[in-house]
């Protein structure tokens, strides 16, 4: 179920929701379990209102990681940091 251009993520969510309540009461009035209606209903509720928010983190996210540029960049940024310390000894060890 898509949003309708122009249509609030509310006013979608609403209608996502209803739309997946109406079809667990058809599911229930042919007699199926309550319980596994109510379980696949709220699964395929989140889901649906879930996917914008996955599709917007996975187009954001890049598809590519360049390892070489990474190293060449932290090597530079600790040569100019200088040895440091991998331990502190406060004087009473």
């Amino acid at each position: 179920m898509r949003p309708e251009p122009g249509e609030t993520f509310d006013s979608w969510s609403k209608r996502v929701a209803m739309f997946e309540k109406g079809r667990a009461m058809q599911e229930i009035a042919v007699g199926r379990d309550v319980e596994k209606v109510m379980e696949e209903m709220s699964k395929r509720i989140v889901d649906k209102l879930m996917h914008p928010v996955y599709k917007f983190i996975r187009d954001a996210t890049p598809t590519t990681f360049d390892l070489e540029a990474s190293k060449a960049r932290y090597n530079e940024i600790m040569s100019k940091k200088g040895l440091t310390a991998d331990h502190v000894e406060d004087g009473t060890g």
